[in-house]
């Protein structure tokens, strides 16, 4: 047997193939798709453009009309959000990727990012509603989401999210849909996934948890005392630290500017939280991250607190197709090795 490569527990720092995606320089503060800087493209791009780039770059939409297979609409009472995008994936014909040329698998990538939205939507309101033909994709979330039209400041900060997260480097759900991606299945069960690796608490489901601190902050005279109480208590506090960032999120930077466009009085105690956070944890090298003001954002758009992590996906799901066709197109299982530590035989 070939001598195992011992690596660093949860494989950080380790570089385990080579991606054409994107990537994040955390020492720098800076991240991009496609040689492409991320926050520049957050700033001055749609999300179907920037879907576009991370796809695959081809110049071709990656974005159709969102419409959901009628099969679904009798059933959604019986789905989560994994069992509906499974169940989508099957009405809509996804197959192995291993037994499709690269436009089929496009083809398949485009319906599922596509009718994502669709779908969160008609699990919350228990029905569908489609999409509209003269609104863009984020707007016709909002507009799904809550039946009524969205301001274009709402759609703007909106969408400014869902690019800034579109795709971060090889995170736990990323990497969980390249190895499943690498078995050669379909990229349903590709995104089924990584939606099951983005629903842990170490991962995309601690946005919740952010307005939970605001909430149990309330006013920004109480801020110290409260972050104290819980570092006492040896309780994490939320929106701070980065497995990767030294230097400060640029994602957060963004959403802090987003956010003060869209709500001032909200913004003044989130950045007060934050200037108190780093303080209270200037020992440790944290820095804020992402969760901190996206919930936020969410929220003053009109997003439902339990829709989060699902809202979540709606803009990561391109990241995760064009990873799994990345993956795929290589041929190659993903199969690691273990130390066995137990009892010897």
């Amino acid at each position: 047997m070939a001598e195992l490569i011992e690596v660093p527990r949860g494989l950080h720092g380790v570089a385990v193939t080579a991606t054409t995606v994107g990537d994040v320089l955390g020492d720098e503060g800076y991240f991009h798709y496609r040689g492409r800087s991320a926050v520049e493209l957050a700033r001055t791009s749609t999300f179907e453009e920037v879907a576009a780039i991370v796809l695959d770059d081809s110049g071709a939409p990656a974005i159709g009309d969102g419409t959901l297979p009628a099969s679904l609409a009798p059933l959604l009472d019986r789905f989560d959000l994994r069992t509906g995008l499974s169940a989508l994936a099957e009405a809509i014909g996804t197959r192995a990727l291993v037994d499709l040329g690269p436009e089929q698998r496009r083809v398949d990538a485009v319906q599922l990012i596509s009718a994502l939205p669709t779908l969160v939507a008609a699990l919350h309101h228990g029905r569908v509603t489609p999409p509209r033909a003269d609104l863009g994709h984020v707007a016709n979330y909002l507009w799904m989401l809550t039946g009524v039209d969205p301001t274009p400041e709402a759609v703007r900060a909106l969408e400014t999210y869902l690019v800034l997260t579109i795709d971060h480097g090889f995170n736990a759900s990323t990497f969980a849909a390249r190895v499943i991606a690498s078995t050669g299945t379909d990229l349903g069960g590709c995104l089924v996934g990584a939606l099951a690796a983005l629903s842990g608490p170490r991962h995309g489901a601690s946005m919740a948890k952010v307005l939970d601190m605001l909430d149990g902050i309330a006013e920004a005279d109480r801020a110290e005392v409260w972050m104290r109480d819980e570092i006492a208590a040896r309780r994490r506090l939320m929106g701070f630290g980065h497995s990767v960032y030294r230097a400060p999120d640029p994602r957060c930077t963004l959403l802090s500017e987003v956010l003060a466009a869209l709500s001032p009085e909200r913004h003044a105690l989130v950045a007060h939280v934050e200037q108190t956070g780093l303080r209270v944890l200037a020992g440790r090298r944290l820095v804020a991250n992402v969760d901190l003001y996206a919930p936020v954002v969410l929220e003053a758009c009109g997003v439902p607190r339990a829709l989060f992590t699902a809202t979540f996906a709606v803009g990561r799901v391109v990241g995760w197709c064009a990873h799994a066709l990345e993956q795929c197109a290589e041929a190659k299982v993903i199969r690691p090795a273990a130390y066995y530590v137990g009892p010897p035989p």
